[in-house]
């Protein structure tokens, strides 16, 4: 499990540091953003992933409530892709990378 933890801390800073850019970089040429997103999709894709493996065994095995706290990190991009406009982009981009910081810091304090 020691393992997971480690990939699951290492995917979650890269999602971090993906959203960061896409929030401060302007794309011009479209074929670097078609690029851009297939990163962002994949590194979403790892996080949840990682993530929900992470939440379900601090669930399960060690009966803490930190668990369901990463949990509901893994769910938030869903609950904010439901909320979002294309008018408050960058507001909810900023949201989300707060839950990404918070479950990072779940991640190096408890497990």
């Amino acid at each position: 499990m020691h393992i997971i933890i480690t990939l699951t801390i290492l995917v979650n800073i890269l999602s971090i540091i993906m959203f960061l850019i896409g929030l401060f970089y302007d794309f011009k040429q479209p074929k670097n953003k078609a690029v851009y997103g297939y990163s962002l999709a994949g590194c979403m894709i790892l996080y949840m992933v990682t993530l929900c493996f992470v939440s379900l065994y601090g669930l399960i095995v060690n009966h803490n409530l930190y668990g369901f706290i990463l949990f509901l990190c893994v769910v938030s991009p869903f609950i904010i892709g439901k909320l979002v406009k294309y008018e408050t982009l960058k507001k909810y981009t900023v949201a989300q990378i707060m839950c990404f910081i918070v479950s990072l810091i779940i991640l190096l304090m408890k497990f």
